[in-house]
């Protein structure tokens, strides 16, 4: 399956735009619903989120970072790590379940991975 269509099918209900990054701050591709978020010219600031997470993961010894998860007033962010240079990012509407984002991000990451390698 495509990444393309990976994404899109990680834009559940609540969800605005998904999209893959590189730790390097790179998009490798992004999906956008009508009335999203453009998250392509934010690639290098989640991948500067990412490394953030990974080095607070590291000071508390918390072993190697999952995710990073912010909820603001209107929207609702995750960012799960895929590869040590590979992240997918999800934007909800405010109040979205990102229980259910993380767990379809869970059910496609061996796919999404294959489609990186």
């Amino acid at each position: 399956m495509a990444l393309r269509t990976l994404l899109q099918e990680l834009i559940l209900d609540d969800a605005r735009a998904a999209a893959v990054g590189g730790m390097d701050g790179t998009l490798v591709e992004a999906v956008v619903k009508e009335g999203g978020v453009d998250l392509g010219r934010m690639a290098a600031d989640l991948a500067t989120l990412m490394k953030l997470g990974a080095f607070c993961a590291r000071k508390l010894d918390g072993g190697d970072l999952d995710a990073v998860s912010v909820t603001m007033d209107r929207l609702a962010l995750l960012v799960m790590a895929l590869t040590p240079e590979h992240f997918v990012a999800v934007v909800l509407r405010a109040g979205g379940n990102v229980a259910r984002a993380r767990l379809a991000i869970k059910k496609r990451r061996s796919e999404l991975v294959e489609q990186l390698t």
